[in-house]
């Protein structure tokens, strides 16, 4: 014991972070509301609601007596969703601070020396491990606040669009920078992420970057030849149809290029850019959210993802992509690594992607190529990788 102890209610890579603890074999505790292992709550779950609600909480290689769960807060929540059909930021505010409460008070009851919390769910816990003496590090998985209001701001200026509402509400918003300043270091995964952090005066030596990876057990080139039109590039998109993902510059550059180009649009639309959606109805396909599995089809079918985020943290679709052999362009401010730095495209600047557009038209063996580049690329974005680097910083805090 006296190793380390890990909470947090929702997902993002915790669940490989306490792999990474318990490989290292440091692992005291892993507090969570449901994993999907023999005799826990979420099995039970699984089995009564189906295994693929729970397919991100199912780690069949940590051991479930270091194990806890707590999942009365996300069992309410789930409640609520059924209810009312969505959840506002106030349900998730409620949700993880019942939850962080709870792991505050077992993390009293333990000997840790390093407590790893995620951000919007660690307040309390930070505070209570700062009183015990332990060492603290923060998972972040957004870019600083002051980053994302000041270039949503300047996108909604630039397109005409009326100004945002804040991403986070007033008391997330300063609980996050709490968080922060209770935690010794911060997680972060890209570098652009990063650099939003340094631009809000943040030290370089309190920052540790470790890029995610890619399921390439379920992202994987196709098995089988797929025949596409040599005529038309097609081109998708994956993910939330709003002003952060800069879905607008997208739409404009399809209007760039003409009728050479086929535009499928996936995700969950958002009222925020319904004007520009309206405006270039005829440009696009859109498809509402799908399985995993289904999506892999549409990576497979196309011949080239934009992600052109205002802001992407990581941009994991751009690493899916990837391992199922397409090509990507993304912006300067999406923080998935590239086989090229050619491959991103300047913020808010519809002209550039336009122009990469037509030109992988233009050169379909040259785009087929960049395929097997992205692939090969993706695979060495692995979970073993990402905890090897993990744990050689949980072994340098804990000494």
């Amino acid at each position: 014991m006296a190793g380390i102890t890990i909470a947090y209610s929702g997902v993002h890579q915790m669940y490989q972070i306490a792999l990474a603890a318990q490989e290292l074999g440091a692992l005291d505790y892993f507090f969570c509301s449901l994993i999907d292992a023999p005799g826990k709550w979420g099995n039970l779950f699984a089995k009564v609601f189906g295994s693929d609600r729970l397919i991100n909480r199912h780690r069949p290689e940590l051991d479930p007596r270091l194990v806890r769960e707590y999942p009365w807060p996300l069992t309410y929540q789930f409640v609520q969703q059924q209810r009312k059909k969505t959840l506002s930021a106030a349900d998730w505010e409620k949700t993880n601070n019942a939850f962080d409460c709870w792991a505050a008070r077992q993390l009293q009851k333990t000997e840790s020396r390093l407590f790893i919390g995620g951000e919007n769910c660690a307040i309390a816990s930070l505070k209570t491990a700062r009183q015990k003496g332990m060492k603290t590090l923060l998972d972040c998985h957004q870019v600083h606040p002051n980053f994302l209001e000041k270039i949503l701001a300047e996108a909604a200026e630039d397109l005409k669009l009326p100004a945002p509402e804040p991403f986070d509400t007033p008391t997330w918003r300063e609980q996050k920078l709490q968080e922060y300043s209770l935690a010794d270091s911060i997680l972060v995964i890209s570098e652009a992420q990063k650099q939003s952090f340094l631009a809000n005066n943040f030290s370089e030596n309190q920052l540790f970057n470790i890029t995610l990876w890619a399921d390439t057990n379920l992202f994987y080139p196709s098995p089988v030849q797929v025949t596409k039109n040599k005529n038309k590039l097609q081109v998708l998109f994956v993910g939330a149809l709003s002003l952060r993902k800069a879905v607008p510059y997208l739409l404009q550059a399809i209007e760039l290029c003409g009728d050479d180009i086929e535009l499928t649009l996936i995700g969950t639309k958002t009222s925020e850019i319904n004007s520009y959606l309206a405006k270039h109805k005829g440009n696009f396909r859109y498809i509402s959210t799908m399985t995993k599995a289904k999506l892999r089809e549409y990576y497979w079918q196309s011949d080239v993802l934009v992600l052109p985020s205002l802001v992407d943290t990581f941009g994991w679709v751009a690493m899916e992509a990837m391992a199922c052999g397409l090509p990507v362009i993304v912006s300067d401010n999406c923080g998935v690594p590239v086989p090229d730095e050619t491959w991103r495209v300047p913020v808010m600047n519809s002209q550039a992607i336009a122009e990469k557009l037509l030109m992988l038209k233009n050169h379909r063996e040259y785009c087929t190529s960049l395929g097997e580049i992205a692939a090969n690329f993706a695979r060495q974005f692995t979970a073993e990788r990402y905890r090897q680097q993990l744990q050689i910083l949980m072994q340098q805090m804990l000494n």
